[in-house]
């Protein structure tokens, strides 16, 4: 076969070409430091850097509604705290007010500072996150206890997802803590806002006994408000464990869409070494041999 001068020019040409195209993907990989460009590039590694990418972004949601729940059991911890130390300010008053060195007139006076109380633990309990009430259950859009001191939420719990099928719940019920069950009732309990009513009336009407019957209801409201603090406990603890392995879990799925996604740099840097130095042996090699004459060019 007879080789012509165009075809020899075909062929060089086509090599340095090949050369440049070597060159330039070397040099792409090494300035992006990423192996996969596109999926041609690696078929069966994007498909699984897709899927360690949603994996990834499913554990960013997840701790996403970790952190939003952490909030909300804050808020609901600092509330409840400070509903308990106005239980226990109340108890500590009525503790001394029983003693019969104060009068009617001292107890009068300290029924004043009930009221505050009263009013204080009412804003308490209509504490809100994000423009939600607390305690109101899925009626959290408008205050679970109203100036009477009557619960308007309901028994509703919210669950948020934070791993794969694990959901739990976020929020205290704040019937459970605001008012009395029947079966309470019946073994005659209050409601925590009528248990400080009593006390109210009793100091200020000097009415030892139902300063009294105040006095051992504040250690029921007590005890109660104790135990959901504990609930809250166990609740952000488990949170806590899930949110740590979640982190470990992302640690270890960016490791592994790193490995697959990502350059060797020393690798990289070879290699676009060596392609640089071919592209420049073939066109060193390219302007010795395409040297022809006008007449072979045109045979």
């Amino acid at each position: 076969m007879r080789i012509s001068e165009r075809m020899r020019y075909d062929i060089v040409n086509n090599r340095v070409q090949d050369a440049k195209t070597d060159n330039a993907n070397a040099m792409e990989r090494l300035s992006s430091q990423k192996d996969v460009q596109k999926l041609s590039d690696n078929p069966v590694g994007a498909a699984q850097m897709i899927r360690y990418r949603d994996d990834i972004e499913g554990l960013r949601q997840y701790q996403t509604n970790i952190e939003y729940s952490k909030g909300f059991l804050d808020r609901s911890e600092e509330a409840l705290k400070s509903i308990a130390d106005n239980l226990i300010r109340a108890k500590e008053l009525a503790v001394g007010m029983s003693n019969d060195t104060y009068d009617k007139s001292s107890r009068a006076a300290t029924s004043l500072e009930i009221r505050e109380i009263v009013d204080e633990i009412t804003q308490l309990a209509n504490t809100t996150f994000n423009g939600r009430y607390i305690f109101g259950g899925f009626r959290n859009q408008t205050p679970c206890l109203s100036l009477d001191g009557d619960y308007l939420g309901d028994d509703g719990r919210i669950f948020l997802e934070i791993s794969k099928g694990n959901f739990r719940p976020i929020n205290l019920v704040g019937r459970d803590i605001f008012q009395a069950t029947s079966a309470e009732q019946e073994k005659g309990h209050y409601d925590m806002m009528t248990t400080l009513d009593v006390l109210h009336d009793g100091l200020l009407n000097s009415d030892k006994a139902l300063m009294h019957a105040a006095l051992n209801e504040l250690d029921y409201q007590l005890e109660k408000t104790t135990s959901s603090h504990a609930i809250l406990g166990a609740i952000g603890n488990s949170l806590k464990q899930t949110n740590d392995r979640l982190s470990s879990e992302e640690v270890l799925m960016r490791g592994r869409l790193s490995k697959v996604q990502d350059t060797d740099v020393y690798q990289a840097t070879s290699d676009f070494k060596r392609t640089e130095a071919t592209l420049q042996g073939t066109l060193s090699s390219s302007t010795k041999l395409l040297q022809p004459s006008l007449l072979n060019f045109l045979q």
